[in-house]
């Protein structure tokens, strides 16, 4: 058995029965999308097993972009846990066969009047209970006994996300306020530190006229493995340890060498506020791992692609 060929295949079966499912598609998600915008009171996700893990992601995500929402088990809702829906919450209760017992069970006794529903048929007892319901039904699992619920809780999920991409857009959500609900660790980190909290303002600088001994010491001193040409009001050039290799290796006199001949004449500049993701992005498409903070009329500082990822 090819371990990595038969995963590859697993892989492309679920992609493709998404796509199979996307196609057949007929869905009211515009119901499903008014009802979670337009509710007073939160969005509680419900779900046995497989189908409750998927839920309980689904809420952290919507949790995640400002929508108020949790997750309740069905069987816990049953035994204390009712108190914690209210009339004016909409739930969202997903059950792959649409017909969990522990589910119908906290429907019928739920208080909430809005109840989105998602399971494999429109014909699903789930579907009676449901103000929206979303047929999600895949082809087959990728299980060898097309048996453990793997596609369709991948299917569950899709679904799930996409609702809550859409009420994104529609409620104009911004990284400003992704940033409130995202304050710590490494998204938080990355939304909210700007170049300014990472430059280093101290930059080693040669002028034009300076010979390579000038510029290797400028650089051994920096131990930025750099130096700017100029000044901090006219930036002339940036010369790094790479472009002294090469010019070197193209002079037939290196020893004759001043600062002007080496290095770039058109640095990239950034500006102040720009985030981390954005300086990673720059730094991964122009190739490079160095970039001045400010403009060539006002240097500010230099940020290096290990400062963001240090």
């Amino acid at each position: 058995m090819d371990i990595n060929q038969h995963i590859i295949q697993s892989i492309q079966a679920q992609a493709n029965s998404l796509l199979h499912m996307a196609g057949q598609d007929r869905n009211d998600y515009q119901g499903a999308v008014e009802l979670i915008d337009g509710m007073s009171g939160k969005l509680i996700f419900t779900g046995m097993g497989k189908s409750g893990i998927i839920a309980r992601k689904l809420a952290a995500t919507y949790s995640s972009t400002g929508i108020p929402s949790f997750f309740v088990h069905p069987g816990e809702a049953y035994h204390g846990d009712l108190g914690m829906i209210e009339a004016s919450d909409v739930l969202f209760a997903i059950s792959n066969s649409g017909h969990t017992p522990e589910l119908l069970k906290l429907l019928q006794y739920s208080r909430t009047k809005h109840v989105i529903g998602l399971s494999q048929s429109h014909d699903s007892a789930l579907a009676q209970f449901s103000t929206v319901h979303l047929e999600c039904k895949v082809d087959k699992e990728i299980c060898p006994l097309n048996l453990a619920p793997t596609t369709s809780t991948t299917a569950a999920l899709v679904m799930g996300d996409a609702i809550c991409a859409a009420l994104m857009e529609l409620r104009k959500f911004t990284k400003d306020d992704f940033v409130k609900f995202h304050p710590g660790g490494t998204l938080g980190r990355s939304l909210l530190t700007k170049a300014k909290d990472l430059m280093i303002t101290e930059v080693p600088m040669v002028q034009p006229e300076d010979g390579l001994h000038e510029v290797l010491l400028r650089i051994s001193e920096g131990r930025l493995g750099l130096v700017v040409v100029g000044t901090p009001s006219d930036v002339q050039g940036v010369i790094t340890d790479g472009d002294i290799r090469r010019a070197m290796a193209s002079s037939t006199n290196p020893n004759a060498l001043v600062a002007s001949e080496m290095g770039t004449k058109a640095p990239v500049f950034i500006e102040e506020q720009m985030g981390v993701s954005e300086m990673d992005r720059l730094f991964r498409e122009k190739k490079i791992i160095t970039v001045l903070v400010g403009s060539a009329q006002d240097l500010k500082g230099v940020v290096q692609f290990y400062d963001i990822h240090g």
